[in-house]
């Protein structure tokens, strides 16, 4: 990462201002954000779409759930290219999912599975590229006041996709005709059963999960940025650098 090209406002922010900041960035970088989503996910829903009308079991929709860190590298490394003034394509899209288990994909699909902070330290495995024992280090210090944090902004990105989750669902019922006769309630207790219930709550998770994991991602990485910032005064770098920049240009003038 080379500060000189950040596009970011750099100055010392309270989480949650960085975070804020974080919802903004996926607002204004949408389109990318959404087409690498999709571009990424979209084979993985018709795979799971597949096997769950194949074997009628809702089971094949976990897949999405759990391949949620593969899909937040692709986010991840479309943003940190963004912010310092770089537009990936999508062969470079492509390329950063197949290369994402050199960074640790492996362990955040496993033992690190569960993480609440996993927006926040991700771009540690992404952009940094340490050594075990640094890495290790680096990881340590970034938790330091900041874990809470991240886990609070984990927590209610997941209540809101539950939320949303649910709301989609409503629409759906709603708009069904009566002669289906369908109890939305019924329906998620367990206690009835339709043919197509699996696709339609896999169908209606997906959506919830497309509209909430861009900002997940976003918030955890400006979250990041800022704590990197209170930690090596990013801010004064980055003034004193144009500082010098602005000296050089009055000595060269006649």
């Amino acid at each position: 990462m080379r500060l000189a090209d950040l596009r970011l406002a750099v100055r010392p922010r309270t989480p949650y201002e960085a975070m804020d900041l974080g919802i903004r960035l996926a607002q204004d970088e949408a389109a990318l954000l959404w087409r690498t989503w999709f571009l990424v996910t979209l084979p993985v829903l018709a795979l799971v779409l597949l096997v769950t009308l194949y074997f009628e079991s809702s089971s094949a929709s976990l897949l999405l759930w759990w391949l949620k860190p593969l899909f937040d590298f692709a986010l991840l490394g479309v943003l940190s290219r963004r912010v310092f003034g770089d537009t990936p394509t999508r062969r470079d899209i492509l390329g950063s999912v197949a290369g994402s288990w050199r960074h640790g994909l492996v362990g955040h699909l496993t033992w690190r599975r569960f993480s609440m902070s996993r927006a926040y330290l991700l771009p540690v495995w992404l952009l940094e590229n340490l050594p075990r024992r640094e890495r290790e280090a680096r990881i340590a210090l970034l938790r330091n006041q900041y874990t809470g944090r991240a886990r609070w902004l984990h927590a209610v990105m997941v209540h809101f996709e539950a939320f949303l989750m649910v709301t989609v669902l409503s629409l759906l019922f709603w708009f069904a005709p009566d002669s289906q006769d369908l109890d939305l309630w019924a329906l998620l207790s367990g206690s009835q059963t339709h043919p197509l219930l699996n696709v339609i709550t896999t169908v209606a998770y997906f959506i919830a999960m497309s509209l909430v994991e861009p900002f997940y991602v976003a918030a955890g990485f400006t979250l990041y940025l800022n704590r990197r910032t209170d930690l090596e005064a990013w801010d004064l770098e980055i003034a004193f650098r144009h500082l010098r920049e602005r000296l050089d240009t009055h000595r060269r003038l006649p």
